[in-house]
């Protein structure tokens, strides 16, 4: 199948923060993908006329960068990969700079069933098939938006650096080696300053490469925030390298095995399962950061343990092999579907084509032209 991939970023498999990097390179080998970024995306309506591609695929989330995406994702219906269940920022933000007011409201009221200040229904009702990959955020939009067809899939991660982590000989203090993979430093320094306080040594590694990162460090912290709206690629590498990750307790993380550092405990009802993260209490964050780092840093055969169960995790669930496998069918059955019809109350700005001033022009003189589209959807 030829499919044209829309994202911010060129594929990077280097890179292992690259949400989709690693499915991309492993789906190209069924599929021929063509990779379209805000710089050459322009190319892609004639090459489309040309020679059209079977399916659209949009990665969308809400940033300034993946507002060019949204003109596509609208007129050529496709699959989107939903990485954020916010997408108004990045809509609205647009449409402000451009003056359209007007038109971000009528977006808005649209979308009257659901949190407020949301524009999700437009994606959700303009594309064949949405995929999310967390669970519990798939359900949440069925259930909201009972017309739109959602799907579950993993997005894989890479390969990371093999890794040994041993206990440390008694007596000899060790520097742990924390690395931040957001910009939400300031708790982290908090708690890291508070651990110090209490004895543990900790160095904090931030503003480097990603792959430096996840190789030379002893501990993963995702902090990001919300921590149920974005998609953890941050702990999914953690995993896939075999480093023990310290996380946010969210709906995203929730069937995840995982230890609470109040308790050190199993969050997990089921003892079979071994532990594969420390999750914290978003209403304790710093505290609970604090005991996790505190802990860590002085016992290397926890480290060990969650290093090699977040591994064994991964290669079970999130390698880029069974992403692969789950996105084939979820593809297939995009690429046979029909573009969804408009909703009753769609908003009309939606569908402006860039004819509507010719049409009025025309219509002054009672004329009509076979060139232009009879209707606003464009071909998919």
């Amino acid at each position: 199948m030829r499919i044209a991939w829309f994202r911010t970023t060129p594929v990077d498999v280097a890179d292992p923060l690259d949400e989709t990097a690693a499915l991309i390179a492993e789906l190209r080998a069924s599929h021929a993908i063509d990779v379209f970024v805000e710089a050459d995306a322009h190319d892609f309506v004639w090459r489309h006329a040309l020679i059209p591609w079977e399916l659209c695929v949009y990665e969308l989330d809400d940033t300034r960068a993946h507002q060019f995406i949204w003109a596509y994702l609208v007129n050529y219906p496709g699959a989107v990969l939903l990485e954020s269940a916010r997408v108004h920022h990045g809509w609205g933000g647009a449409l402000s700079r451009e003056g359209r007011l007007d038109d971000y409201l009528a977006s808005l009221r649209f979308d009257d069933r659901t949190r407020p200040a949301s524009v999700l229904q437009v994606p959700l009702y303009a594309s064949r098939l949405v995929v999310t990959p967390h669970m519990a955020l798939a359900i949440e939009l069925q259930e909201t938006y009972p017309g739109a067809c959602v799907r579950c899939a993993p997005l894989g991660a890479a390969a990371g650096e093999p890794v040994e982590l041993h206990a440390h000989p008694p007596g000899r203090q060790h520097v742990l080696r924390v690395a931040a993979t957001n910009d939400r430093i300031v708790p982290l320094e908090r708690a890291a300053a508070r651990a110090r306080a209490a004895g543990a040594e900790i160095e904090l590694m931030v503003a480097q490469p990603a792959a430096r990162l996840l190789h030379e460090c002893d501990v993963i912290v995702d902090l990001s925030w919300p921590p149920f709206q974005k998609t953890p690629t941050p702990a999914m590498a953690a995993m896939a390298a075999g480093k023990p990750l310290v996380i946010l307790e969210s709906d995203a993380t929730a069937d995840w095995p995982a230890l609470n550092p109040q308790t050190w405990l199993p969050r997990d009802a089921i003892a079979s399962r071994a532990p594969i993260a420390v999750t914290i209490d978003p209403r304790d964050e710093e505290h609970s950061l604090m005991q996790a780092l505190r802990r860590l840093a002085i016992d290397g055969e926890l480290r060990e343990r969650l290093g090699q169960a977040a591994n064994a995790w991964w290669k079970q669930h999130a390698t880029p092999q069974r992403a692969s496998a789950a996105w084939m069918p979820i593809l297939e059955q995009a690429a046979r579907l029909a573009p969804p019809p408009r909703p009753v109350n769609w908003p009309a700005h939606l569908d402006a084509d860039g004819t509507e001033l010719a049409r009025t022009i025309l219509a002054e003189f009672g004329v009509t032209s076979d060139l232009l589209p009879t209707n606003n959807q464009a071909p998919s």
